[in-house]
């Protein structure tokens, strides 16, 4: 007589159990930090589009040289700002700054980001040379924050008309 031999179903459901629990594992150490990512993403520009304001206290203008001064706040939530984009519009075509950038900003010259509860003022270059040419009718601000490694640029969280200076 022959034997037949094989595993009894007792190890084989032990062996199909730890093959899930493995598979769960690795999937699961390989989803959960892109969605923390994602999250903290969302998180952060949810923040800054909710607390980084362009003000309207007289400093946010246009004067006749083509430069234009903005002020902007940093609301009470504690968080970064990386960078803010500076969206200049004018005849029908709309230009972007970055704040960053010490060749467009004039004033001050070492840029530095607002604090929790503070405002700035920045004078701006936005004429032919970076390539506004018409009248500026509207500024807008988009803050830049930083996730992790990277720089994440979030909607426009401010928008203005200018007025002269």
């Amino acid at each position: 007589m022959k034997s037949k031999k094989g595993i009894s179903a007792v190890v084989a459901t032990v062996l199909i159990i730890l093959i899930t629990v493995a598979a769960v594992t690795i999937i699961w150490a390989a989803i959960i930090p892109m969605i923390n990512n994602q999250l903290d993403k969302g998180t952060l520009c949810l923040d800054a589009v909710s607390q980084v304001t362009l003000l309207d206290a007289g400093y946010t203008c246009k004067n006749d040289g083509a430069n234009i001064s903005i002020q902007v706040k940093h609301g009470a939530k504690d968080f970064k700002i990386a960078d803010v984009q500076v969206l200049v519009s004018a005849g029908g075509s709309t230009t972007t700054f970055d704040l960053s950038n010490t060749t467009t900003t004039l004033d001050p010259t070492t840029v530095t980001f607002p604090g929790s509860n503070e405002e700035t003022v920045y004078v701006i270059a936005a004429n032919a040379t970076y390539g506004v040419t018409e009248t500026i009718e509207k500024v807008e601000i988009a803050p830049v924050v930083a996730v992790g490694n990277t720089q994440e640029t979030c909607d426009i969280s401010a928008s203005k008309v200018l007025t002269d200076c």
